[in-house]
């Protein structure tokens, strides 16, 4: 009777442990809930979805009319949902077993590392790393690699610099990705752009005049936990320990208007907590430290996010005004569209940041702002899809998506460049 009563409380306490440690089934029975608002008082009403009392999870707000705002619900909450959209007449649509989509890369039967780097995949960040060392040894002359620090659990964090000339004190382009663990495509596009600009003849104009500096992966610790497993696909935040519960929003932890608005204080919020002062994660540190380095030549700012084929620029913190520079902003970004659009690809929604949802601590204000940085902007990358943008598609997109680097390139040439006078050729 002892023995089975021990046997017993080893099995209870292997299932707590369990629980506690992170379910394979933390998304079964969940729907993807799209509300499609028409009108302001639709936009006002969705708003109050972020009350945590709801007990759903905002995967996308709208910013626009006719914009969605998705919502991943569990099963007793899909019917509490339909009736908040019926009761504000909301138009939705409903998609149940959302957690099929969720399928992490450790259960392909693909064995990448036999076949080499395709550009065109989803890696991990090792992989990713590899692949910077081989480009830094075949195209020394253009590929430079700068250690800006170590994440919070110790992964190294590189800035890869590309020039035609790297002592020519040319105007930079500053991009990062992956702030956002979940957000894949946008590590896969940064990547894709790295590539494109160290290899590729074609691209080597794009070298004329212009560096690009390019932070592949901001947040290492939390994209790697997001291929742990299939429950971990949908994590945001970085993995710092606060209370005594895990992780920072990244895009909301700069130290511009730092907290006053569109941010949780709440460290368990799986969203939007903004940590216990700005840049209290190192990851968020090593970009500030990049950005002062090279403030003075960085001309143009891009953190590359997914989704929603959004393009956007300052302020994100409120929606009450714009900065006197806008209409520049504007512009460049619609001129980016364009190219993109030339390319065969969607077009982006241009639009200011905060216009229908404030939310501050962002790096583009940050840059703008602060660093002082002409142009800079938040990219969502993709429509469709959620977080889960298929690899068979990235092969498509990727080059459409260049094709808008290459417009802002231009610009910055054109309008910085000490050799500008020039015709591009």
């Amino acid at each position: 009777m002892v023995l089975h009563r021990r046997i017993v409380f080893l099995f209870g306490l292997l299932a707590l442990c369990w629980r506690a440690g992170g379910s394979e089934n933390e998304y079964d029975e969940h729907s993807l809930v799209k509300l499609h608002p028409k009108t302001s008082s639709h936009l006002e009403a969705i708003k109050d979805l972020d009350n945590p009392e709801h007990g759903v999870q905002i995967l996308k707000r709208s910013r626009t009319f006719d914009d969605t705002t998705d919502l991943l619900v569990p099963a007793n909450r899909v019917q509490y949902v339909q009736a908040f959209a019926a009761t504000h007449n909301i138009t939705h649509d409903v998609r149940e077993n959302y957690e099929r989509t969720l399928e992490s890369p450790e259960r392909t039967p693909r064995r990448r590392m036999l076949r080499g780097f395709n550009i065109f995949e989803y890696h991990s960040y090792a992989e990713m790393q590899e692949y910077l060392d081989v480009l830094a040894n075949k195209c020394p002359n253009i590929v430079k690699l700068q250690t800006l620090g170590n994440s919070y659990q110790g992964r190294k964090v590189r800035l890869v610099k590309l020039s035609s000339n790297h002592n020519a004190g040319n105007p930079v382009i500053f991009i990062d990705a992956g702030i956002h663990a979940r957000e894949w495509v946008a590590p896969a596009m940064a990547m894709y752009l790295i590539q494109r600009l160290a290899i590729d003849p074609d691209a080597a104009k794009d070298l004329n005049g212009v560096d690009w500096y390019i932070l592949p992966v901001v947040n290492p610790d939390g994209y790697e936990f997001t291929r742990s497993s299939k429950a971990n696909r949908l994590w945001r935040k970085t993995r710092s320990k606060n209370a005594n519960c895990f992780g920072v929003d990244g895009n909301r932890n700069y130290g511009f208007k730092w907290a006053v608005s569109g941010v949780s204080k709440n460290p368990c919020d799986k969203e939007t907590y903004a940590g216990p002062k700005p840049f209290s994660e190192p990851e968020t540190q090593m970009v500030k430290n990049a950005l002062m380095e090279y403030g003075k030549r960085i001309k143009l700012y891009v953190s590359l996010h997914a989704y929603g084929q959004y393009l956007v620029y300052p302020w994100g913190y409120t929606g009450d005004y714009l900065p006197r520079e806008w209409k520049k902003l504007d512009s460049l970004a619609r001129m980016v569209s364009t190219a993109v659009q030339a390319a065969g690809g969607k077009p982006f929604r241009v639009m200011s940041a905060g216009k229908w949802y404030p939310a501050a601590g962002g790096s583009d204000d940050f840059a703008f702002g602060v660093v002082g940085v002409p142009y800079s902007y938040t990219m969502e990358l993709t429509d469709g899809y959620e977080f889960t943008y298929p690899e068979r598609l990235l092969k498509t997109v990727l080059p459409q998506f260049f094709e808008g680097f290459r417009a802002f390139g231009t610009q910055i040439r054109r309008e910085f460049s000490p050799s500008r006078h020039k015709r591009d050729e």
